[in-house]
This record gives structure tokens, sequence and C-alpha cells, in this order.
């Protein structure tokens, strides 16, 4: 019986057989129930091995991040941690920081406090000033010239030099004069 199917077999292969370089239609081979069995079988199998497979690598990817995170909290642990030394340098550094800034503000307020004194005696400089040339101007308008050379000329007895009383002398760069006698 098996040679049968051997022989059988054998000529439905030959029966597909195509001459030439291409083929027009392809058909399959029927097969027999023992190969299907077979290759379900060998199928089954297959799936079998891979499920299995799937199965390994998703327990080892659970092992893995099982070991990740207790590595992720013992390196929280650590970092939470602080050596005395260390709380020691953070602590002088924040004290040096507040010294730097309560210095930078007394500065900063002394450099204000300044600027609105200078502010100030500007102003005052200012009225100072104006008041003055008010003063001033009050005073060249209430002196009379004219009256007051009336009044030497006649009352005390002023007169306008001749031309003959008038010297003229040439000063040099120097800012001061000697007299070696009186003048008359």
């Amino acid at each position: 019986m098996r040679q049968q199917d051997r022989n059988r077999a054998e000529e439905e292969k030959t029966l597909h057989f195509v001459d030439g370089n291409t083929v027009k239609q392809m058909q399959a081979a029927p097969r027999r129930g023992e190969e299907v069995h077979r290759e379900l079988e060998e199928k089954k199998r297959r799936d079998q091995k891979e499920l299995e497979e799937r199965r390994r690598q998703e327990k080892e990817a659970r092992v893995r991040k099982r070991k990740l995170k207790a590595t992720a909290r013992k390196n929280q642990a650590r970092a939470l941690q602080m050596s005395p030394s260390y709380l020691l340098f953070v602590a002088v550094a924040i004290l040096a920081m507040v010294g730097v800034m309560m210095g930078y503000l007394k500065q900063r307020s002394e450099l204000t406090r300044n600027t609105k004194r200078v502010a100030a005696l500007e102003r005052e400089v200012l009225d100072l000033k104006t008041n003055n040339e008010a003063k001033q101007q009050k005073i060249d308008a209430s002196v009379d010239l004219d009256s007051i050379r009336q009044k030497a000329m006649g009352e005390l007895g002023m007169v306008y030099p001749s031309e003959g009383q008038i010297e003229y002398f040439e000063m040099e760069d120097s800012d001061y004069m000697n007299q070696y006698k009186e003048i008359p």
C-alpha cells in the first residue's frame, strides 16, 4: 500500500511538471491526510515553543525590571542620605550666599539713599542760586547810580580826575603787583 502511495505521489508530481521557463498557473499538489496531520502537529509544536520562548522572555523582562527598580530604590536611598561633611559644606555655602546677598542689599540701599540725598542737595543748590539771582536783581534795581553820583559830587565833593592825574601801567602775566611808593 505504501508503494502505491509513493507511485501515486510521483505521478502527481510529474503531472504538474511544466516544460519551459514560465508557469501559467500554479497548482498545489493534493496532500494526504497523514502529511497534513504531521504538518499540523509540527506547527502545534512550533507554536508551543514560540509561546514558551515568549513567556521566558517576558519573565526575564519582569526580573530585569524588578532588579532595575531595586537598584533605583537603592540609588534614591543613597542619594537621600547626606554625609555630615556634605551638610556642613551646604550650610557654609548657604551662609556665604546669604552674607553676600545681605551685603549687596545694604550697598544697594545705601546707594539709593545717597542718590536721594544728592538729588535733594542739588534742588537746594538750585533754589539758593535762584534766590541769589533774584536778590541780586532786586539790589541792582534798587540802586540808582545817577543819584549816587549826584550825591557824591554835590554833598561829598567828588570830582572826576583830569588827564594829567591818570597814569596807565602795563600788567605782566602775574596776578599781583609790587607797589614801591604811595599813590598821591
